[in-house]
C-alpha cells in the first residue's frame, strides 16, 4: 500500500497556516469592499466570490492534512464538495466579467452622451459669439465711402 492511501497528503502545520492567512486576507477584502466606492452589483458578486473562497479553505485543509483515502466515502464527498465550490467560483468569475462589460458599456454610453452635450454647448456658444460679433460689427458706424460719394471734400 502507498503512503497516500494510509495517511494525509501533507502535515497539518504546512497546510493550515497558508489557508488561515488566505482566510484573513479574504475577510479583510470583504470588509474593505463594503466601504469601497464600487457599483453594488460588483460588490455583491465579489463578496460572494470571496465568501466562496473562504468556504473552500477548511475543505482544502481537511483534504490535504486530515482526510485519508482509507475513508473513501468521506474523502470523495469532500472532494466533490470542493470541486462544486470551485465550479461556483468559475461561474461567479464569469458573472463578474459579464457585469464589468455591462458597467463599462453603460459608462461609455454616458460618456458619449456627455461628450455630445458638450459639443452642442460649444457649437451654441460659438454661434452666439459669431452672432454677437456680427451684431457689434453692424452697430459700428461705417467709415467707408460708397461709390456715389466723392472721395475729395472740395469737389
Amino acid at each position: 500500500m502507498t503512503l497516500a492511501a494510509t495517511g494525509p497528503a501533507l502535515p497539518l502545520w504546512i497546510v493550515a497556516p497558508p489557508c488561515a492567512l488566505l482566510m484573513l486576507i479574504l475577510a479583510g477584502y470583504v470588509m474593505a469592499l463594503r466601504e469601497a466606492d464600487v457599483p453594488e452589483s460588483r460588490r455583491r458578486i465579489r463578496t460572494m466570490g470571496s465568501v466562496t473562497m473562504m468556504l473552500t479553505q477548511p475543505l482544502i485543509v481537511y483534504l490535504f492534512a486530515i482526510a485519508t483515502p482509507a475513508d473513501a466515502r468521506t474523502f470523495m464527498l469532500t472532494w466533490a464538495l470542493l470541486l462544486g465550490l470551485l465550479g461556483m467560483l468559475v461561474v461567479l468569475a464569469m458573472l463578474d466579467v459579464v457585469n464589468n462589460v455591462r458597467i463599462s458599456t453603460n459608462a461609455r454610453h454616458e460618456f458619449r452622451q456627455e461628450l455630445k452635450s458638450l459639443e452642442e454647448d460649444v457649437r451654441r456658444a460659438m454661434a452666439e459669439r459669431q452672432a454677437q460679433a456680427e451684431a457689434d460689427q453692424s452697430a459700428k458706424p461705417k467709415l467707408r465711402l460708397t461709390d456715389g460719394e466723392c472721395s475729395e471734400p472740395n469737389e
